[in-house]
């Protein structure tokens, strides 16, 4: 039966989900986001700038540059030479942390490059990482040592 209000061919209304305005909102937030984010860089560098100390009067002389601090470098070793900083061995673990305190206190730099041996056990190296953190080390990397050319 066919009246003026309702006609037999009309479609089937459309049961889908419509994702166009969910694409629009995402567009816009992506935008948002993208503007917004260099400001909160820019923010976050002013803030630590301004906690900076004030810096002191120049005095008339000039003072000689400090000369650079050299890499904490630790070697460890299995063998005999148990561990070794710069040209310094350590056979007594309790002399290498008391050493490691004394070190780390007058430096300015407190990062330590740890150089275990391959042949070293994981845990013994999670151990001096440990160590040395308790030492006053700001920062533990291992690094691999390069070989001598004659071996």
């Amino acid at each position: 039966m066919s009246s003026a209000w309702h006609r037999d061919d009309e479609a089937e209304p459309i049961s889908d989900v419509n994702v166009v305005p969910l694409a629009d909102v995402s567009l816009v937030l992506l935008i948002i986001l993208l503007v917004l984010s260099p400001m909160t860089v820019e923010s976050r560098l002013h803030i630590r700038t301004a906690g900076k100390p004030p810096e002191a009067p120049a005095s008339s002389e000039p003072q000689p540059p400090l000369p650079p601090e050299r890499e904490l470098v630790l070697m460890v070793d299995l063998g005999p030479a148990g561990i070794m900083v710069g040209e310094v061995f350590f056979t007594n673990r309790r002399e290498f942390l008391a050493y490691m305190a004394m070190e780390l206190s007058t430096r300015t730099d407190r990062k330590v490059f740890l150089a275990p041996h391959p042949d070293i056990p994981h845990g013994m190296v999670m151990e001096a990482i440990e160590s040395l953190k308790a030492c006053g080390a700001e920062a533990v990397a291992l690094v691999q040592t390069a070989e001598p050319a004659g071996e």
